[in-house]
């Protein structure tokens, strides 16, 4: 009886290896963009493809150097996404995606031959929230010389080698001239003051539940620079409308580093970027100022403003803090993230949308400016 029991239990058994193994999730392709980068130092088409999941992309080119193929491997395209994309055709003729069995393939046709120095693929992290997300990013470059490139500040320097970006780029630690250009004299006239509104155009920045960020660091500094001006400092400011300041939809390092450009071409003395913060709970509040210690001056400029900014509203304090933010990094000048409060708590985001807190930061800021000079940046 027992044989009889036992034989039927062996035979499952052995039945159980030779079922198929659970297919590996595929990595989804949730959207595709492109757009023309003209203010690199070599013009080119850019495609960025977002994924719910990190990949390893592949570069393929043929002989004729008239097709480009980049493979995703164990990638699947989601329903809502397009297979099919313009872009300047000047440089790129057609964009399409493929699904097959083992992943996805991007393919660019190229109106003129190009070769593995002509296109440049890399991937970028997903956001703090979400990282297991990943950006697969194609750059293909203007074969034509049609594409007009954009030059600000007169300075052939200031675009983008786009043949240095890469998977490390965004957290790349620059090295600084060893010739200093700020000045660290009294007094706020004829100093070069980069304000820097964070976020604008197609990056929103934190959302709370009546306004967005990117609004609200444009006023208060619009307000910095009117004083700034009245004060007898030249002003520079990174942009002065709702707009991006590298170009839509762009990648991170790009847009930061633009930013970055514009004070270091200009030879500020200071830069000073304004956001709002933002957390998961709405208890968060306070202001804080990060800073840097790449030059022996930005932690003076982050405190004498900071201390300025708590004698001109009510929320708490949250310190002046050391961090590595791009911008803080990658300036040639003693530099200062500001932190005005929290757009996620409501109280504090009411606040920040009125005339007066605004004022109160603007007024702040040029005060903690002054001081920091007053003091040569000790």
């Amino acid at each position: 009886m027992k044989r009889l029991f036992i034989l039927p239990l062996l035979m499952l058994l052995c039945l159980v290896p030779m079922l198929p193994a659970q297919a590996a999730s595929k990595a989804e392709i949730t959207s595709v963009r492109t757009a023309t980068r003209n203010d690199a130092n070599v013009p080119f088409v850019r495609t960025v493809l977002e994924l719910d999941s990190k990949v390893t992309p592949r570069l393929f080119i043929d002989e004729d150097g008239k097709y480009v193929t980049v493979t995703l491997p164990n990638a699947k395209i989601a329903k809502n996404v397009e297979k099919k994309y313009n872009a300047d055709r000047n440089v790129v003729s057609r964009i399409s995606l493929s699904q097959r069995s083992s992943g996805t393939d991007v393919n660019i046709k190229v109106p003129r031959a190009v070769t593995k120095s002509d296109v440049n693929v890399f991937t970028l992290p997903g956001t703090d929230k979400a990282k297991k997300e990943c950006r697969v990013v194609i750059d293909v470059n203007d074969k034509s010389g049609k594409v007009k490139q954009w030059m600000h500040w007169n300075d052939a320097k200031i675009g983008i080698d786009n043949t240095s970006l890469s998977s490390t780029y965004s957290v790349k630690v620059p090295s600084y001239s060893s010739s200093r250009s700020y000045k660290l004299t009294k007094g706020l006239k004829d100093k070069v003051i980069c304000i820097d509104p964070g976020h604008g155009g197609t990056d929103v920045g934190a959302i709370g539940k009546i306004s967005q960020e990117k609004n609200i660091t444009l006023a208060i500094s619009k307000k910095i620079a009117d004083l700034l001006n009245d004060a007898g400092a030249k002003v520079i400011m990174t942009r002065t409308t709702d707009v991006d300041v590298y170009a839509p939809y762009d990648a991170a390092a790009e847009e930061l580093q633009a930013r970055c450009n514009i004070a270091n071409a200009a030879k500020a003395d200071a830069f000073v970027s304004v956001h709002i913060d933002s957390f998961s709970s709405a208890d968060a509040r306070g202001v804080t100022a990060y800073y840097n210690s790449k030059t022996p001056h930005d932690y003076s400029l982050a405190k004498y403003i900071h201390n300025q900014n708590m004698q001109a509203t009510e929320f708490p304090d949250r310190g002046t803090r050391t961090a590595n933010f791009y911008v803080l990094l990658h300036t040639n000048m003693p530099a200062v993230l500001l932190e005005l409060g929290f757009i996620s708590n409501p109280t504090e985001e009411r606040a920040l949308n009125s005339e007066k807190q605004q004022q109160n930061f603007a007024e702040s800021i040029v005060k903690g400016l002054a001081d920091y000079f007053n003091h040569n940046g000790r």
